[in-house]
């Protein structure tokens, strides 16, 4: 099957970071500078339509063929550009994506990190990234007028205006030959990584197609109920503000530099300034000897809620002009395959309050009317608890609330209203239960937690009655809010010290006696949990020692080839590791043990990064999860909003 490939270079009044590609793609303002273009391994050619250039006969015959693969890196760009810009509308099994084949190789997406990661022609590799010198900013965005030459030409009637071939024609060539260096660096990146043997399974591929129709469809957004929340935000955000500067004398309280050393200043114990350590200062702090200011200080800086609310203002910018907000998952986004997000990052939404998850549907109905009044609604609700308690003494009472939301609560943990089912269709919504500690058993084949589950039992208490030796029955919420901890937090080879700090993400606070009895109580009950983390191991040395492939429970440790390690999944796909080479690691009490590390790619470049059992066990648990519920979404998906979570 022949192939096309593709890259557009555009301009618009619009930021196509800010706004998104669905709203870039749709502006009128957008519009289309050059195609770099070319079939297979023929010479790159170049189109112009910005300067009347009619379209070549062969580029538009390759287009409408459907048995010619049109392949551009992040394709969904040229795609939407093609169909609202140009009305080609080009089906989506037409494409395909380099980057994704890079992306299920765990390698980096970007195309210059790409070319390092798999060491393509140096050369070629200096030219992919002196293109980051920015030709492509200088005629792709709008440049502003000078108040004296708007004078001067009274008949402009624009302040913004376009560098081009004319104003810059040496930077416009060179802008020119940047795009059609993409299109050979596209296609070398894409040879060398299908060099690798590393193909994507039929199974992986439906899966990245789902994700798309997915991004396509989008979701629809409740616009009314995101501008008055908004409103609501900013107001609150706006008498908070005044009033740290009238406190503390900073000139920008948001500055966690400058309010950080007013409040340590005055006994706060800590350089972070997030919600958790906050929290405990508010709880700690008089006994720190902070001030009753300070206190105060804290008690607003809570009151904003962090940045929840920002997340609405992301909401406006980026949805379409047909009410919907698309192209907000990133398939493969992680090592293990499980999906990221970009934009409003629907995946990562505040947690809403007890109170404010008590009272939703008042507040969300009072922020879409606009007229929401917390007080009053709190108040309203202990009134019917307590006339409640009243008619029914007979009953367990019910608990009236003890504290009313702040507005800035009320806002944050109802953001999740902002997105609805299309009007005359309804959300579809689904998730798996404790489905982290249910893989792990089963990849483990840890009989014990299987039996658990299968009994109906509740492990938290379970593991809790294990360790205090006290009946099943008998284990108290707080007890168990303790077994949620260790079910959570030891499954993975976590040592003491980091439990600690793991179960004070939930609030719950360990000495190291007890974080060490937890720990210990975890391994003992599920033995072949910490069987697996060495075999794990041991199978991963000696794949890499040998090139060979071994068989561990239901997965393959494959080290055949030298340049990529990989462990092959129950569903058949796999988890790959850059150029891996054994290490060896002296504990503190003078024992080698031998390791792999290989070179991962994050935000900082590439990092060598070891691997060890309990980092392996995650690796291959939760890609698992995320096949699980990859593979319920391709069974129940609907083309219409349904929304679901991708794990």
């Amino acid at each position: 099957m022949r192939k096309l490939w593709l890259d557009f270079e555009t301009r618009s009044f619009l930021n196509l970071k800010d706004t998104g590609l669905d709203r870039y793609a749709k502006d009128e303002t957008t519009e289309v500078l050059m195609l770099a273009w070319a079939f297979d391994d023929e010479k790159v050619r170049l189109w112009v339509p910005i300067l009347g250039q009619t379209m070549p006969p062969e580029l538009h015959a390759g287009l409408v063929d459907a048995t010619v693969t049109k392949m551009a890196w992040n394709y969904n760009f040229e795609k939407d550009i093609f169909q609202y810009r140009m009305g080609y509308v080009i089906p989506q099994q037409e494409w395909f994506d380099p980057s994704i084949l890079c992306a299920n190789m765990s390698l980096p997406v970007g195309l210059d990190r790409a070319a390092s990661a798999l060491n393509i022609d140096i050369e070629l590799k200096k030219t992919v990234i002196t293109g980051k010198g920015k030709p492509t900013k200088l005629f792709s965005e709008p440049s502003k007028y000078t108040k004296t030459f708007l004078k001067k030409n009274p008949t402009i009637t624009s302040p913004f205006y376009y560098k081009d071939w004319t104003s810059h024609p040496d930077k416009w060539q060179e802008f020119c030959d940047y795009c059609c260096q993409d299109v050979v660096a596209e296609r070398a990146v894409w040879y060398a990584a299908v060099a690798m043997q590393c193909e994507m399974t039929d199974g992986e591929v439906l899966a990245w197609l789902l994700d798309q129709r997915m991004n396509e469809t989008g979701v629809w957004i409740d616009r009314q109920f995101v501008e008055n929340a908004k409103a609501l935000a900013e107001a609150e955000v706006g008498s908070i503000m005044t009033a740290l500067k009238n406190i503390t004398g900073c000139e920008n309280p948001n500055s966690g530099k400058q309010l950080g050393e007013w409040l340590r200043e005055r006994g706060y114990k800590f350089d972070s300034l997030d919600k958790e350590h906050i929290a405990e200062a508010i709880t700690n702090g008089h006994h720190w000897g902070m001030t009753d200011e300070a206190m105060h200080v804290l008690d607003l800086k809570k009151k904003l809620g962090g940045s929840a609310y920002t997340k609405l203002e992301t909401i406006l910018e980026r949805v379409g002009p047909d009410g919907r907000l698309r192209d907000q998952f990133v398939y493969h986004g992680a090592h293990t395959g499980r999906w990221s997000g970009r934009g409003v990052q629907l995946q990562n939404l505040f947690k809403p309050t007890k109170e404010v998850s008590t009272l939703r549907a008042e507040i969300v109905s009072g922020i879409r009317d606009n007229s929401l009044k917390i007080q009053t609604i709190f108040s309203a609700y202990n009134d019917e608890v307590a006339a409640w308690n009243l008619a029914n003494p007979d009953k367990k009472k019910k608990d009236p609330l003890k504290k009313c939301p702040t507005m800035m609560d009320a806002v944050a943990g109802t953001i999740r209203a902002s997105f609805c089912p299309t009007p005359g269709n309804k959300f579809s919504v689904s998730d798996l239960a404790q489905i982290e500690s249910r893989v792990l058993a089963a990849l483990a084949g840890c009989q014990t937690m299987i039996d658990a589950y299968k009994s109906g039992l509740d492990l938290y208490k379970d593991i809790m009655a294990f360790l205090l030796e006290k009946p099943y029955d008998q284990i108290t919420s707080a007890e168990r809010a303790n077994g949620k901890v260790i079910i959570l937090g030891c499954g993975f080879g976590m040592g003491w010290e980091k439990f600690i700090e793991y179960a004070a993400t939930f609030g719950v606070t360990l000495d190291e006696a007890t974080a060490k009895k937890y720990v210990t109580a975890f391994r003992e009950k599920y033995k072949e949990i910490p069987s697996f983390w060495k075999e794990l191991n041991s199978a991963v040395v000696t794949a890499v020692k040998a090139n060979i492939c071994i068989y561990v429970r239901g997965l393959v440790v494959d080290g055949r080839n030298p340049q990529m390690l990989k462990i092959k999944l129950p569903c058949g796909r796999c988890l790959h590791y850059l150029d891996p080479i054994v290490t060896q690691e002296t504990t503190d009490w003078g024992k080698t043990y031998e390791n792999v590390s290989y070179h991962a790619w994050d935000a900082k470049g590439c990092q060598l990064k070891r691997l060890y059992g309990g980092l392996l066990c995650e690796n291959v648990v939760h890609p698992a999860e995320r096949d699980v519920g990859s593979g319920e979404n391709r069974l129940h998906h609907r083309d219409d909003n349904s929304r679901r979570g991708c794990r």
